[in-house]
């Protein structure tokens, strides 16, 4: 069952669901070093300001070579230095000092693509952290995503809209947010009217 987990302004909500259920189990259990991989609009970030917020930790958005850090900390950063030098010293740093570090990325460097750019004790000292993964949605989250960025641009359509647009699109979070932006313009070019007709136009 799939649940909205307010976070304060309606900008910021996030669809609780099985695709992301482990992601959140882990970061509610408050492990010393964690990693969340997920993809692109998955919804990394907003859990970044969620549980850095309830937890009063500080997010940082790069890796800095200035390491003096002296409490947990969250890293949200999509695409990691795994081949710098520097991304693995951060990383020591927080290990040797026993200081807690969460990261928040779309890189999976268990992917061979990936994991073969890496530098080998980088990838050792990951793969020692508690990590999760966010799943690409299924057609149920894909529907809440699609009338969920909807209802940010304050618009309502009918249910027959979002799953003819589905129809098309490939399961991926960015392309939930790609086909809300679509069905916006052809209610924007079509004064505010849209039926299945236009959406199998625009696609086809």
């Amino acid at each position: 069952m799939q649940s909205f987990l307010n976070l304060n302004s309606t900008s910021n909500e996030i669809i609780v669901s099985n695709e992301n259920s482990l992601a959140i189990k882990l970061l509610e259990n408050k492990k010393k070093f964690s990693i969340i991989i997920g993809p692109e609009k998955s919804g990394k970030s907003i859990l970044a300001k969620k549980f850095s917020k309830l937890y009063g930790l500080n997010i940082v958005n790069d890796v800095t070579k200035n390491l003096n850090f002296q409490n947990s900390t969250f890293l949200d950063m999509n695409e990691l230095p795994l081949n710098n030098d520097y991304f693995f010293h951060f990383i020591q740093y927080f290990i040797a000092n026993n200081i807690g570090l969460t990261i928040f990325t779309s890189s999976d460097f268990f992917k061979n693509e990936i994991k073969s750019l890496a530098i080998p004790d980088t990838l050792s000292r990951l793969k020692s952290f508690n990590i999760a993964h966010i799943d690409d949605p299924k057609d149920d989250l894909l529907f809440k995503l699609i009338e969920k960025f909807l209802m940010y641009k304050s618009i309502s359509v009918s249910k027959d809209i979002i799953q003819a647009t589905m129809g098309y699109i490939n399961r991926t979070y960015k392309e939930a947010f790609i086909a809300s932006e679509t069905i916006n313009h052809l209610l924007y070019n079509n004064n505010h009217n849209i039926n299945l007709s236009l959406i199998r136009q625009h696609y086809e």
